[in-house]
């Protein structure tokens, strides 16, 4: 049985990569696959995200607490990363496509005015270009902001998507949302506290793995120290997840 949402609980859920026979090797595997994914991206991470899943069935299907499994079933891996890392895409692609409408709508048109003719011709900017190039460059900037808005609301109602993911082993169920909403509004708070506990983890893992470039000795071990930040973002946050949705579930049961 699975600890309850206790202090203790939260421990277990954050600290667990550090549990378990063999918790090093394993970190140097999906250390390595995040390493691997500057070289050829995206394809590592799609294992990397089905080994994440394993911890969160054995969280959601087994109601224990999060571990580390071997890394032995990649066919699975890659099976369960491509539903995992597929509906997190869909979710943040909204988000990311505003903002890079924004951002080249911005750039685009503070670059217009090298292609003004008057510019080069007369004393005086025309004034509907500039009015034209300065609304654009405004446009640009809003689209950029709602962007980074949309993204916030869509990275909100992730966690529990991708719990009822795991737990009805569909990719279509994330996106069923009349299915998960009842677990999302019976333990919003839960998933709130998930959120923030993610935002503390994963900025003091990055703190960590830049202290490495802050020391002229251990500048060069930075890549390493963050691929290995990347692997613990990854399955800390899956734990989180998962650990979400199954007290989700425990409210919903008991009515």
């Amino acid at each position: 049985m699975a600890s309850s949402a206790t202090l203790e609980g939260v421990k277990n859920t954050i600290f667990f990569p550090l549990k378990g026979k063999g918790w090093g090797v394993k970190w140097l595997i999906g250390s390595a696959l995040c390493l691997a994914n500057f070289i050829i991206p995206i394809v590592p991470l799609i294992p990397l995200y089905g080994y994440a899943g394993q911890i969160a069935k054995r969280v959601i299907h087994d109601d224990e607490d999060p571990e580390l499994p071997e890394w032995k079933d990649w066919g699975l891996f890659f099976s369960d990363g491509i539903k995992l890392f597929g509906a997190t895409a869909i979710f943040t692609l909204p988000g990311v496509l505003t903002v890079l409408v924004g951002y080249f709508l911005m750039i685009g048109m503070n670059f217009a005015f090298m292609f003004d003719p008057s510019i080069y011709t007369s004393e005086t900017i025309s004034p509907e270009f500039f009015i034209g190039s300065m609304g654009g460059m405004f446009a640009g900037i809003i689209l950029m902001f709602a962007g980074m808005l949309l993204a916030l609301v869509c990275g909100f109602f992730l966690p529990p998507a991708l719990g009822h993911l795991i737990a009805k082993d569909d990719f279509g169920a994330a996106f069923r949302f009349k299915e998960w909403w009842p677990n999302f509004k019976a333990n919003f708070s839960g998933y709130v506290l998930a959120l923030v506990i993610l935002y503390g983890v994963n900025m003091a893992l990055v703190w960590a793995a830049y202290i490495f470039y802050f020391t002229i000795v251990l500048c060069f071990l930075m890549p390493i120290a963050l691929c290995v930040a990347m692997f613990l973002m990854i399955v800390i946050h899956l734990s989180l997840v998962s650990v979400a949705y199954r007290d989700g579930m425990r409210k919903l049961a008991e009515g």
